[in-house]
């Protein structure tokens, strides 16, 4: 089945996957990759795959949570790959039930944000973590790979807030207003 999304200058046709004849939302797992305890700068990136359409647009590092995946895990995975920054994730309590051949983990994230109209339908899940080790660009994925003051954040959020992709501007005008 293919979905409509708005690109921010024309509309595209996305095929997503279906249950029962339903899109379903994509769950993606990202983090608000602290550069330290004081929590003044945050690890950012700009999409720089070719044909994405948010190509260029900055985000926080993140990406499609894979079956089987703890929410440590696919964190922790999807940073080092996009940056090359390992993380400690903050507050990485869970709960692991198990029930025969099933297992569950429950983990309170920082936060959830739903893309809704316009946009390719995803969960976002949102946690917070401290880099360890010097960020870095992956060619043909990510550049502009760095941290940004908050105080460079709310700037651009006020001045160019397309700047940033919709979860994550979501996500940094919860956080630090906007």
């Amino acid at each position: 089945m293919t979905y409509p999304v708005w690109s921010g200058s024309e509309w595209l046709e996305f095929a997503l996957p279906t249950m029962d004849g339903e899109v379903l939302s994509i769950p993606v797992a990202a983090a608000v990759v602290y550069r330290d305890e004081a929590r003044t700068a945050i690890l950012l990136q700009r999409r720089d795959r070719p044909g994405e359409v948010v190509r260029g647009r900055v985000e926080l590092p993140g990406g499609r949570w894979r079956a089987g995946e703890t929410p440590a895990d696919v964190v922790r995975r999807e940073v080092l790959e996009e940056t090359g920054v390992r993380v400690r994730l903050l507050d990485p309590t869970a709960a692991t039930i198990t029930e025969g051949r099933w297992s569950y983990v429950a983990i309170e994230p920082l936060l959830a944000v739903v893309a809704t109209a316009d946009a390719l339908p995803t969960l976002h899940v949102i946690f917070e973590a401290i880099g360890e080790g010097a960020p870095r660009d992956v060619e043909g994925e990510t550049s502009d790979v760095r941290y940004w003051s908050t105080d460079e954040i709310r700037q651009s959020l006020e001045s160019d807030p397309e700047t940033f992709i919709g979860p994550t501007r979501a996500t940094l005008v919860h956080l630090l207003g906007g």
